[in-house]
């Protein structure tokens, strides 16, 4: 232990001198905090494999090992660690007890059995691969190591991921509970859609300059399909532990009407069905037509004439609008569509006729940003062919992140290391013996010793000479 603690200060000579010289010369910073870095992993690989090595010679050594655990063969082991590949060595023990063999160096180092990244890079090789695609990530998160697609796509797969939280203790009274849904569209591997469902719950909304900002947020989503009920139960069951229910005097849930939406007010209390603008334009836009320079005049006064009509409730005034415009329409392709949408507008009566009967109360609908922004970005907006549970894990941990919880809770539940009991008393004498064999001082680095010219006993005859050279100098100044 001691020798590398004094080859660790070695090192730090070493660089201090490339540093300085690289100043003087040619490299510069640049150059510099380039090696340092490569200095520095290396010496965290060191240190890293020398620490289990060292952990594994304390452990076959003492007594309390011995009385119960009888040595075996020793076997070569390699991991995955932020400063690349380590392999090492550690021994197999038998426990005379119950003749069950186990690696007491992995115990100790609550090491998974057949681990083949540790925790840490784990948890960042998942949390690049939900921005990134995972040939990225798995150059990303080790030191000159690269993990393979498939590997990083497995380590997605194999999480359980719960987006509830525990029950509040001081639960929040508001007056009005909002909740905003909409689904992505994703591509499959083997041909199809998969939709991955959003329901973003928020209960205010404050001003911030241009820019609005939802109090209170919630993320709820991933693929539910045949089961949209479980997603609104989840909802639920997160409403009822944060908020006084009883004295919630409504809940809107908005969205574009689709049906699953729709199931929502079948289990939250004093709901309350809204369709928002941003899908309500859009139907009006596509029955109006395009506007050009020709016909601006008549379009604008249709678009007029629909929204007063929403306005008075008055959907028959709306469906007398839309005929006089498929009067004039030619084409029977485009007919066929502006009829279906005008279906659309009747099958969403309600949901329209709230957006204005509650207006005061309403913020608007930001789903397709949150779509977006959430989903969009990583699962849909470029031709990438997803498996299903890719699709609904990925959704989730960016759920998990936009909610600003960490991805390694999630990382670390996965990963049940269970321990013998004995394991804690040999842990508990190995680290005794640990801090018993690092129990000296370390020397001070001569270099730092700016008042005197050290002996220099550190660094290459070379580095000793420019030290002193430098230090002359100081003392001369």
């Amino acid at each position: 232990m001691e020798n590398i603690l004094h080859d660790f200060e070695e090192k730090v000579i070493s660089l201090m001198t490339e540093f300085l010289k690289n100043s003087m010369e040619t490299g510069g910073l640049s150059n510099f905090t380039e090696d340092l870095k490569d200095n520095l992993m290396q010496l965290g690989y060191d240190l890293t494999k020398f620490s289990l090595e060292y952990a594994e010679d304390i452990i076959f050594k003492i007594k309390e090992r011995k009385q119960q655990f009888e040595s075996l063969e020793k076997d070569d082991r390699k991991i995955v660690s932020i400063f690349g590949d380590i392999d090492f060595k550690r021994r197999y023990y038998l426990d005379k007890e119950n003749n069950q063999r186990v690696y007491l160096l992995d115990e100790y180092f609550k090491i998974a059995p057949n681990e083949r990244l540790l925790e840490n890079v784990e948890t960042k090789l998942i949390e690049e691969a939900i921005e990134t695609n995972y040939e990225k990530a798995g150059k990303s998160v080790a030191y000159k190591t690269e993990i393979s697609k498939q590997t990083v796509m497995n380590k997605i797969s194999e999480l359980k991921i719960n987006l509830n939280e525990e029950k509040v203790i001081n639960k929040r009274v508001v007056d009005n509970i909002y909740c905003i849904a909409d689904e992505d569209h994703v591509h499959l591997q083997k041909g199809g859609i998969e939709e991955p469902r959003l329901i973003v719950v928020y209960d205010s909304m404050i001003k911030n300059g241009k820019r609005t900002q939802l109090c209170n947020k919630k993320h709820f989503g991933g693929v539910y399909k045949g089961r949209i009920d479980d997603l609104w139960e989840e909802v639920l069951t997160y409403l009822d532990n944060t908020y006084e229910l009883d004295k919630v005097k409504n809940i809107y849930v908005l969205g574009d009407g689709a049906s699953w939406i729709k199931t929502g007010l079948e289990w939250l209390p004093k709901s309350i069905n809204v369709l928002d603008k941003f899908h309500l334009m859009k139907a009006v836009n596509g029955i109006v037509g395009k506007e050009t320079k020709d016909n601006i005049k008549e379009i604008s006064e249709y678009k007029r004439r629909i929204y007063t009509s929403f306005y008075a409730l008055d959907f028959e005034r709306t469906k007398d609008i839309v005929y006089e415009i498929l009067a004039e329409e030619m084409e029977e392709t485009t007919r066929k569509r502006k009829e279906k949408i005008l279906q659309y507008i009747l099958n969403n009566k309600e949901g329209i006729s709230n957006l204005y009967k509650y207006q005061n109360q309403l913020h608007g609908c930001s789903a397709e940003g949150h779509i977006s922004h959430l989903y969009s970005a990583r699962l849909s907006s470029r031709p990438l062919g997803w498996k299903i549970i890719n699709v609904n894990n990925v959704s989730k941990l960016r759920l998990v992140k936009a909610d600003k919880k960490e991805i390694k809770e999630i990382v670390h539940n996965k990963r049940k290391i269970i321990e013998f009991k004995e394991i804690e008393k040999i842990r508990h004498v190995a680290k005794e013996k640990i801090k018993e064999s690092i129990n000296f001082k370390v020397g001070t680095i001569p270099a730092m010793e700016f008042g005197t010219i050290p002996a220099m006993e550190f660094g290459t005859t070379e580095q000793r000479k420019f030290f002193k050279q430098l230090l002359s100098y100081k003392k001369a100044v």
